[in-house]
Parts: C-alpha cells; structure tokens; sequence
C-alpha cells in the first residue's frame, strides 16, 4: 500500500476488493476442509512447492545484506522443516507441526502481550487483545480436537487467507472513498484504528499530522533530477563512546552498553542536499543510566520532554561521530516528503520509544517513498513484482515488530535497506537474486577447480623420481 500509493488502489479498488473475497472464500473453503474430518486439501503437492520454496529461498539467502540475510536463512530452513514433516504425512509429523504453530503464536503473541504492557504505545490494549487471540490461536492448534493434528496446515493456510482477505476488502472499501491525489496517511491512519487488532497503528509517532491527513496531497514531480536522499545511521556500537559489551541482537537493535555501564542507543537521520536535515534529539540529555532505562520504555506523556531538530549533518558528525551506516535512494517523492515535514516539525518533542530520532526517520521515509512504484506505470505488473520480491517480506516483519514496540536504529538500517532493494533494482525480484546466487555459486566452483587443479599439480610433483 505504501509504495503503490492511496491513488493507486483507490483507482484500482474494485479488482482489490475481488481479489480479497476470492482469497477469504478459499480460506473459509480450507478452514471447513480442515474440520470436518475428511481432508481434501492436496497436502502432498503443497509440501514439496514448499520444499522448492525454501530450497530456493536458501539459496538466494547469501544475496542479502544484515537482518535480510538471517531472515531469509530463518524463513528458508523453517520452511523446510514444515516442507519434510508435511511430506511425510505420518501421525508424529502431524502433532510436530501443530506444536511447531502453536509454538509460533505463543512466542508472537506474548512478544506483543509484552511489548503492549511495557512500551504502552497508542492504542496497546487492541494490540494486547490481538496478542490474547494469538495465544488461543496457539491452543487450539496444540489440542487435537476435533482432527486430531490432521488439519493443522489447511486450518493454519486458512487462517492467514481469511484475515488477509479481510484486511483486503477493508482497505478496498475505504480507499474508495479517497479525495483525488490523497496521501497514504489518510488510509494508513483510518486502517490502524481498533477495528484492526492485529496492527498497532501507522504513523503513531505523529500525533500532530491530524491536519496533513485532511489536506489533499499534491506530491507533483520535482522538476529536474532528484539529490539523493541519504539515511543516516548511528549504530548503538558504532556510537558507543568507550567499548561496547558484546551482546548479540541487543546491541544491534535496543542498546549497547559500554565498560562504564553507559547506554547507547544508537541515532538516524535523513538528509536530501543542499538544504533538508531531519534529525530529531532531546533538548537536554537524558538520563541512560540502567535503573532509569526502563522507566524511560514507556511511550506515555510522562516520558515526553522537549526536543530539538538539528540544522545540518556536517554539524552533526563534527559534534560526535560519522555515521556508520549510509543509505541512499535516487528515487522518491520529494513533495511528498516536504509536506510531511513542514507539518512533523512543528511539534518539538522527544519520546524515547513513541517519538524518537528512529521513528521520525522511519515516518519521513514512508512519506518519500509514498507512491513511488504506484507512480510508474498504471499496471498491475508492478505490484505483483513487487509482491514476489523477498524484501517486501523482510520489510513487513521488520516494521510488525517496530510499530509494536518501537523504532530503533538497527530496525529502521534494515527496514531502509529492504525498501531501497524493492524501489531500486537490485534485487528487485526472485529471479535477480536467483541469477547473483548463480553467479556466486559459479565463482566458488571456479575457485574449489582451481584449487583442485593445485593440489594435483603439488602432488604430481612429489611423485616424480
């Protein structure tokens, strides 16, 4: 929805409002196969397309950069797991993969339960609920009434159709009724409501764009070629000022903690030459020390103090440091992302988990990239390559995770990564990342002959007399 753009699927609301019936009546079709005790579902066939796909999916894995890497290698080995026990189709297979679900919704739904009481973002009770529907989603899949494990895959393939089905029609019959050139945000802020538990909301951090939602979007092209947009990332080690402890996953996307038991977080920043800087700060320093910091975790007003937008990068990294990580889009909505500014800067405040430096990032680069493939052509040919791109999916569970507890440096360097892969070309699909994985593959078989070819040549040489 982002990157096509609320004028693209109000335009094309009726084909996206089939589409999602289609999808929940198949889903709903599954859901009575898996429960009325005969099994019509072709498990069989299903399990090897998903032994290919994960298969595929691991063999590409290596193309990837960061967190793109470790989650196509996560999807691909378990996808391949759930691939053998479907093939085998015995008794055992069947409760493994009922567990192996129910285990999946307990972790997901207890994240959520969780982060909702901890953070306490805007409107944590709806996503707290759709942590409770979660888990009982995950007992039912660990009971074997009434199929006795035997429905697992269709009753869990339904499950996913139905909701995406819905989440379809929803967004179909809402953006129909969009003004002409509409932002995204008007869509994004009715969608995230608590009709939808199992979203936390879009936009959340900008509570003041209520007035840019009811303006009408005129994001016309900038004449002349686009300055590169440039997002800056400060990394909790990179930015550590002494030497930071080493702990995996945390110091990658919370905080990294220094020898003298100080905390970094980590900074980003957005920056379009000659003249627009987005970096949010705290006015005065806040307290890091570990028995302040989880007081701090709260998104509530209490936690809110006053911030302040700095000019420029330049200043910026003469002040502390150069940023470790830089990434750059030559594609993007400069209107678009103007209007979102002039509206996000008049308020000057700083959250550490609700409004921080990440989450203002985050927000101003949805709002560049707003359309940016919709805008190409009128067809449908880019949405579907869009959808089989890997990144769309590294960057859906990147951001499902973000807007449930909160935007961090780490997470908005890969979320920025995994749409700069989808809006730039490389890889833009399965079949770019397919031809790379060729290539790399091709180059080590290359180096194994040539050092095949060595090794003999040595040997033959210590046989001669």
């Amino acid at each position: 929805m982002l990157l096509l753009g609320a004028d693209f699927i109000r335009r094309n609301w009726h084909a996206l409002a089939v589409a999602g019936l289609a999808w929940g009546a198949v889903g709903v079709s599954l859901m009575i196969d898996a429960l009325d005790g005969v099994l019509n579902f072709p498990l069989t066939l299903f399990g090897y397309l998903l032994l290919l796909e994960s298969l595929v999916t691991l063999w590409v894995a290596n193309s990837g950069m960061g967190a793109q890497k470790t989650l196509r290698y996560a999807k691909g080995g378990l996808f391949l797991l759930i691939a053998i026990l479907v093939i085998t189709q015995h008794y055992a297979s069947n409760m493994a993969l009922a567990m192996l679900f129910g285990l999946a919704f307990t972790i997901g739904g207890a994240l959520q339960i969780t982060s909702a009481l901890v953070v306490r973002f805007p409107r944590w009770r709806t996503a707290m609920f759709g942590g409770v529907v979660q888990i009982g989603l995950a007992i039912f899949f660990f009971q074997p009434y009434p199929t006795h494990y035997k429905g697992t895959v269709p009753y869990c393939l339904a499950l996913g159709l139905v909701f995406g089905g819905w989440n379809m029609i929803w967004v179909a019959l809402r953006s129909r009724m969009l003004p002409q050139q509409a932002a995204a945000d008007v869509l994004a802020e009715r969608n995230s409501g608590d009709d939808l538990p199992f979203d936390a909301g879009l936009h959340d951090a900008a509570p003041d764009l209520q007035a840019q939602l009811c303006t009408p979007a005129t994001a016309a092209a900038t004449p002349g070629p686009l300055a590169p947009m440039t997002l800056h990332v400060w990394t909790p080690t990179g930015s550590a000022k002494g030497q930071a402890r080493r702990q995996p996953v945390i110091d990658r996307y919370i905080a990294a903690v220094d020898t003298q038991g100080v905390i970094s977080t980590g900074h980003a920043a957005l920056e379009i030459l000659p003249d627009l800087y987005i970096s949010l700060y705290p006015a005065e320093e806040i307290d890091r020390s570990p028995d302040q910091f989880a007081r701090l975790l709260r998104a509530t007003a209490d936690n809110d103090v006053k911030g302040r937008y700095l000019t420029d990068y330049r200043s910026e990294a003469a002040a502390w440091c150069e940023s470790t990580e830089k990434i750059v889009f030559r594609d993007y909505r400069r209107a678009s992302l103007e209007r979102f500014w002039q509206h996000y800067r008049q308020t000057e405040i700083y959250n550490l988990t609700y409004r921080n430096c990440s989450s203002t990032v985050a927000h101003a680069l949805e709002a560049a990239l707003e359309g940016v493939i919709g805008t190409r052509d009128r067809h449908w040919f880019n949405a579907v390559r869009m959808m089989l791109t890997p990144e769309i999916w590294v960057a859906s569970q990147i951001r499902k995770r973000a807007v449930t507890m909160a935007w961090t440096p780490g997470m908005v360097l890969d979320y920025a990564r995994a749409l700069r892969a989808v809006v730039h070309p490389r890889p833009l699909s399965w079949a770019a990342s397919l031809q790379l994985a060729l290539r790399q593959s091709r180059r080590l078989r290359k180096a194994w002959r040539m050092t095949r070819r060595q090794a003999d040549a040595q040997s033959s040489s210590f046989r001669k007399p």
